[in-house]
């Protein structure tokens, strides 16, 4: 298929940029994976989901592939090529895709210092939206995370998070007061009427922030030791972290930041090293070691282990849902996603 872009604006973000400090991250990409011809996928290490389409941000970045640098679109329906989405030769373009979320009717993925956003209908680009560093050239602002909720986009910055208008591309605000606590945030999640950052320090602390204004709700985990190297899911009245080291589930209240329930059964239900989180509906999907564990929202009971070799989980795969019917599985190193049916935990497909 034929796909042409059509590049209709720049628009410039600027805002103070450090030296950029690298940290782990579970389940990052290995230079060692290596990208086959014919395959959909290039390293992919996120999704985003709108209505009848799913979108695929590859992190490959040699140009030997023709994915490198690429969102891959698919069919929600059947797991079908739409389109390849090549994002390295426009003007601005990405460099190692590294977040994409989705909705309405646009998509917006970014890398170190850029977003672009798509129209989710043709592919199209909209426009290209810009961070300019203010200390040299060579430092760029990065970009670590990023959720859109409605008519609202939140990106998580070094030490920062830039509020943007999802129908013009313009930043709303750029929220950074010094009570936030912001220090390297690397997750976000926008759920109702907040927004949760989760910030990479000892102890990893959430600052949960009201979404209408910016303002500062509170800081949940202000002493260290506590979640140890999460992921966080969220939706209208509960957050769910997975603590790496501690290989537990803690239940947060979304209205209070209080500790409800602390998810522990290693033994029964298979929460060694619990990576990624999702929650959709009454059930959470927790990544373990080359499985998708799957709990009751309301209580934290286990449902089910899925682990099917035929699932084709990866050592440490990554889970999302965006509804009530699939659970999406990236497995970066193997270049696939894993579609899982959300009412029994059953393989619909696997797309590589």
């Amino acid at each position: 298929m034929r796909l042409v872009l059509r590049l209709a604006g720049v628009v410039a973000l600027s805002f103070s940029a450090v030296l950029c400090v690298s940290f782990p991250l579970v389940g990052a990409p290995s230079a060692s994976a290596a990208w086959s011809p014919g395959s959909l996928f290039a390293l992919p290490v996120d999704i985003a989901v709108s209505g009848p389409h799913a979108w695929v941000a590859n992190n490959y970045m040699s140009l030997k592939s023709p994915l490198a640098n690429s969102v891959t679109e698919l069919n929600v329906s059947n797991g079908s090529l739409v389109r390849i989405i090549k994002l390295s030769h426009i003007v601005g373009g990405l460099n190692a895709p590294n977040s994409i979320a989705a909705s309405g009717t646009h998509v917006w993925v970014t890398d170190s210092n850029l977003i672009i956003e798509l129209n989710a209908s043709t592919g199209s680009v909209v426009r290209v939206i810009k961070a300019q560093p203010r200390l040299h050239a060579l430092e760029p602002a990065p970009l670590f995370a990023i959720t859109a909720n409605g008519t609202k986009v939140w990106v998580a910055n070094l030490n920062s998070v830039l509020e943007i208008n999802a129908s013009t591309g313009s930043l709303v605000r750029v929220i950074n007061a010094p009570v936030d606590r912001f220090s390297m945030p690397f997750g976000i999640v926008a759920s109702g009427s907040h927004v949760w950052v989760m910030n990479n320090v000892p102890g990893d602390r959430i600052t949960e922030l009201n979404a209408s204004n910016g303002s500062l709700v509170r800081v949940i985990n202000s002493q260290a030791g506590v979640f140890d190297q999460p992921a966080f899911a969220a939706n209208g009245t509960h957050v769910w972290v997975s603590n790496y080291d501690g290989n537990s589930v803690i239940e947060l209240n979304a209205s209070t930041g209080s500790v409800e329930r602390v998810i522990r059964d290693r033994a029964l239900s298979g929460l060694d090293s619990p990576d990624s989180i999702a929650v959709s509906g009454a059930h959470l999907w927790v990544t373990s070691e080359n499985s998708v564990v799957e709990l009751n929202a309301s209580n934290g009971s286990l449902v089910r282990v899925i682990k099917a070799k035929v699932n084709g989980f990866e050592v440490m795969p990554t889970v999302y849902a965006f509804d009530a019917m699939h659970v999406w599985v990236v497995n970066t190193q193997s270049n696939s996603v894993t579609e899982l049916n959300a009412r029994n935990g059953s393989l619909v497909r696997l797309i590589k």
